[in-house]
């Protein structure tokens, strides 16, 4: 009985761990740069070193033969890959994708991306000068924000049926706990 109890754990602990991995290709190990805030000026005149960012989609501009996206880069998680939303953001960078990505379907979306670090390009946010590091990217992978509503739970005793003034003394609104997560 022992040994089925056990068997049971290991692979319950396996099953939910399998829920946790990074979409294929964009792996921690396959980096040499996992963090915005690793990149070096040498790593950006190089042209050879492999990067994975992520982060809140800001901008798609559609070229004539490609897309062009600007990242609000956030830290990736190294476990499932994908950006964490409540943290506070390491700066910009920019990703070309060949051909045409609707700009509709990138709104309010984050991003995954694993590629080459392809150099610089110079921009703007608003009135200030900015130098975006740009990638060539390999693998990708797009998440949408989801929010869950967590109500507290009804601390009333249910045996003690008050009828109408039970509710006499219960606030009349009650502030929910608010999740956020990527899928």
């Amino acid at each position: 009985m022992k040994g089925k109890i056990t068997l049971f754990f290991t692979a319950l602990c396996l099953g939910l761990t399998g829920c946790m991995v990074p979409p294929k290709g964009l792996e921690e190990e396959r980096f040499s740069i996992n963090s915005y805030r690793d990149i070096s000026p040498k790593d950006l005149t190089c042209h050879c070193k492999t990067v994975r960012l992520g982060g809140k989609i800001v901008q798609a501009t559609v070229l004539p033969s490609q897309t062009k996206i600007e990242v609000l880069s956030l830290p990736v998680s190294s476990i499932s890959g994908k950006p964490f939303v409540e943290f506070q953001s390491d700066g910009r960078f920019i990703v070309y994708f060949n051909g045409f990505v609707d700009p509709e379907n990138l709104k309010e979306r984050y991003i995954t991306v694993g590629g080459l670090l392809a150099g610089t390009e110079k921009g703007k946010i608003e009135q200030a000068d900015y130098t975006y590091p740009v990638i060539q990217p390999d693998k990708y992978r797009i998440w949408t924000l989801s929010t869950t509503y967590d109500y507290p739970t009804d601390d009333w005793d249910e045996d003690d049926d008050w009828g109408f003034f039970r509710w006499r003394h219960r606030p009349w609104y009650v502030q929910p706990e608010i999740r956020y997560y990527l899928n």
